[in-house]
């Protein structure tokens, strides 16, 4: 049985937008829908129509039905005959999975960073301030969890392994999505993840592998079980 994100939530007043001179229209309708998905102005649950797209960017339907079929490959949507588009839920499995897979990949990048003395502070802390800075502005969560997206993938592209960071990056959509998610269910979850960011930069710094370690599961692995009373 599919659940909606949020019951009440009725439906979601979409923006209007204009496609730029020089973007296909097909791509401008891809990642305009795209970006609605990820930062939750379509939230999970949603139904979504070819005409609620092309009524607020002057689109004709073809190019949103060509963006629609790559978000449903993308699985960050199913289509439904007759009916328009049905937005994946974000799931508890989801959000489990996806930290430990996350972690997997960030405590090889923190060995990594260890064994050859990476040098990591010039580009975390600035990325720490950068979030600390977002949040005292009120920021939205969507350009919060940007900037943690940014801090995590450093992380690893800092490690030098194109393939490591290819594989990485490719889950950053999820990432984003399960990222606003939990900063928007969670009370206070923003101001927790910084000092834990914070933490992690420092054991980098000083190539202190297992506190490195526990700051990572710490942040990465511990929060998760927090989502599993708001999610499917």
């Amino acid at each position: 049985m599919t659940t909606s994100f949020d019951d009440d939530a009725g439906r979601p007043e979409l923006p209007q937008a204009a496609r730029p001179a020089g973007v296909a229209a097909k791509d401008f309708a891809y990642q305009y829908v795209k970006g609605l998905i990820l930062d939750l102005t379509l939230p999970p649950g949603h139904i979504v129509t070819e005409m609620d797209i092309a009524s607020v960017t002057g689109l004709s339907r073809t190019p949103v039905r060509e963006a629609f079929l790559r978000l449903d490959a993308e699985k960050l949507i199913e289509l439904l005959p007759r009916r328009g588009a049905f937005v994946t839920l974000v799931t508890a499995r989801h959000v489990r999975e996806l930290s430990k897979t996350r972690l997997v990949l960030e405590l090889h990048a923190a060995q990594e960073i260890v064994t050859h003395r990476i040098e990591t502070a010039d580009l975390l802390f600035p990325l720490i301030e950068r979030q600390e800075s977002l949040l005292t502005e009120r920021a939205t969560n969507p350009e919060l969890v940007a900037c943690d997206r940014a801090f995590h993938t450093a992380i690893v592209s800092v490690v030098g392994n194109t393939v490591l960071t290819d594989v990485y990056r490719s889950l950053g959509d999820r990432q984003q999505r399960t990222g606003v998610t939990s900063f928007s269910l969670i009370p206070g979850r923003v101001e927790v993840a910084i000092p834990q960011h914070r933490r992690i930069a420092e054991a980098l710094k000083r190539f202190e592998l297992e506190e490195a370690e526990d700051a990572l599961r710490e942040h990465l692995e511990r929060f998760a079980p927090e989502l599993d009373r708001f999610l499917p």
